[in-house]
Order: C-alpha cells, then sequence, then structure tokens
C-alpha cells in the first residue's frame, strides 16, 4: 500500500537557515541565495490592481544584505500551522509586527511568488496564503506561506540586514547564542563591536568552533588549531574577556553542511 505522505528532503547545495528563525519541522530547502546588498521594496500592505497595474498598496525602500531561503513543508501541514509557528518564534523575539494579511486580503499570489520573491513555486491559492513583515535590531524579515494547487505547502522568508552588529547582539540576547561565521574565522571588526556591546550590558560570552573531520579525532585536532589561531587574533586586536572552545563535530546539527562554523554563545545558553 503506497502513501502519498512526503518526507524530508535534503536541502539544496550550499543552502543553510538563517539563525534568526528556525524552519517549520521537516522542512527541507528548495531554493536559496545567499546574502548581497539590495536596495528592497519591503511590503507593508497587500497587492492592489490599479488602472490593470498590480503593485504594493504600501511599501518601504530599505538598503541591506538580502538572503532568499525557500522551503517545501512536510504533506499534513496547513499554511495557518506554519504560519503561525514562524509568528510564534518572532513573537518571543519581541520582533515589531510591521505588517500581516492573510487570503485574499493579501491579494495576487502570482505576485508575491514572482514580483517580490521570484520564485515561481511559490503560486498558489490565494485563499491559503499569508504574509508576514516584521522587524528586529538590524534585520526585517517578510514572510510568506502558500500552498499550492496541489496541495503543496511551501514557506518563503526574505531576510534584509541593515546592521550585522546590531542584528547579532539581539539574536544572542533572546536566543542565547547567534552563528558568527561559517567556513571563514570570524570577522575581528565585527566581533569586537558584539563584545564592546555585550560587555556594557554584562553579558558573557564565549566563542564555540565547531570542525568538520573524517574522524572525530581529526575533527577534534582541526577545531583544537582554529581556537587557537582565533585565541591569537584575540590577543592581536586587544579583544579580551573572550574565552575559545573547541568542540570538533561533536555537534552536527550546528555544522550542517558546512566544514567550519564559529558561534558566539552567552554564558546562560547551551553549546
Amino acid at each position: 500500500m503506497c502513501s502519498s505522505i512526503v518526507i524530508a528532503e535534503d536541502d539544496i547545495s550550499g543552502a543553510s537557515d538563517d539563525s534568526l528563525i528556525e524552519r517549520f519541522r521537516g522542512s527541507w530547502i528548495v531554493n536559496y541565495q545567499p546574502p548581497l546588498l539590495t536596495d528592497y521594496s519591503l511590503a507593508l500592505g497587500g497587492v492592489e490592481k490599479v488602472n490593470g497595474v498590480e503593485r504594493l498598496e504600501r511599501e518601504e525602500r530599505i538598503s541591506g544584505y538580502l538572503k532568499r531561503i525557500s522551503y517545501r513543508v512536510p504533506d499534513g501541514n496547513t499554511t495557518r500551522t506554519v504560519f503561525n509557528e514562524f509568528k510564534e518564534q518572532l513573537d518571543k523575539l519581541n520582533a515589531e509586527l510591521l505588517f500581516t494579511c492573510h487570503g485574499r486580503g493579501c491579494g495576487s499570489s502570482n505576485y508575491w511568488a514572482n514580483d517580490i520573491f521570484g520564485f515561481s513555486k511559490l503560486y498558489g491559492v490565494e485563499q491559503s496564503q499569508y504574509v508576514m513583515a516584521a522587524r528586529l535590531p538590524g534585520v526585517t524579515a517578510v514572510i510568506y506561506v502558500t500552498e499550492r494547487g496541489n496541495r503543496r505547502v511551501y514557506a518563503h522568508i526574505d531576510f534584509i540586514e541593515t546592521d550585522a552588529a546590531a542584528r547579532m547582539v539581539a539574536t544572542i540576547k533572546g536566543k542565547g547564542y547567534v552563528e558568527l561565521s561559517t567556513n571563514a574565522l570570524p570577522d575581528m571588526d565585527l566581533l569586537k563591536k558584539l563584545v564592546d556591546q555585550l560587555k556594557k550590558d554584562n553579558v558573557d560570552i564565549a566563542l564555540v568552533v565547531h570542525h568538520q573531520g573524517e574522524t572525530l579525532a581529526t575533527a577534534n585536532e582541526i577545531g583544537i588549531s582554529k581556537a587557537d589561531e582565533i585565541r591569537r587574533l584575540l590577543s592581536m586586536r586587544q579583544i579580551s574577556g573572550v574565552e575559545v572552545f573547541s568542540v570538533g563535530a561533536l555537534v552536527p546539527s550546528v555544522l550542517n553542511q558546512n566544514q567550519l562554523t564559529v558561534m558566539l554563545v552567552s554564558g546562560a545558553s547551551s553549546l
């Protein structure tokens, strides 16, 4: 007896989640755009038609690094369930809600899919769609959840980062950790800004190095080497009060498909 239930597949190559919002359980990434400096049209209203031309009722232009992630959601989940889970995450982070709509009140799904987000698979049934725009320090997120005619559910998130340091400070205060760098050592200028701000706020922090390897022993050895290198860079930049640890490949969920990930962790969070 065949089942129509779709199980999670692998993310497309090179894709990864944003540290701000966790994916809906079981979802996988089907479209991904890494951060790109962009002049972005932020939707603050639904889509309307004026003289036969579709446009946003209200928008705001912002500049920043735009990252786009589109997820395929496992069968059996509704757009409402997916949307509510994303909203709960943002509520916990005390995000400022800028705009939200549901169903036909959002306007043309075709416009959202192709003109706003540039991914045709997001074109779905208008009465099932949800849109939300929310802002946190240093970053704005636009979320779109839709169901296609074949009942497949997709979730898309645009992240527009306008101030990396402000965004990371807010994230570590809200979640207890933030991804500082992947497949590269941390930017020391950015790290200094973070350390200075977090020290002012009396937040105890540490750097944790995660590294892949052919074996756990190899991963541990390389991780320790990278941690030593970071300590040298911290000393050269006179950045004090930050301990550096390595856990090698012992936390695979953090590494995902990356060789190296460096996390900034507050004293109240777990590794």
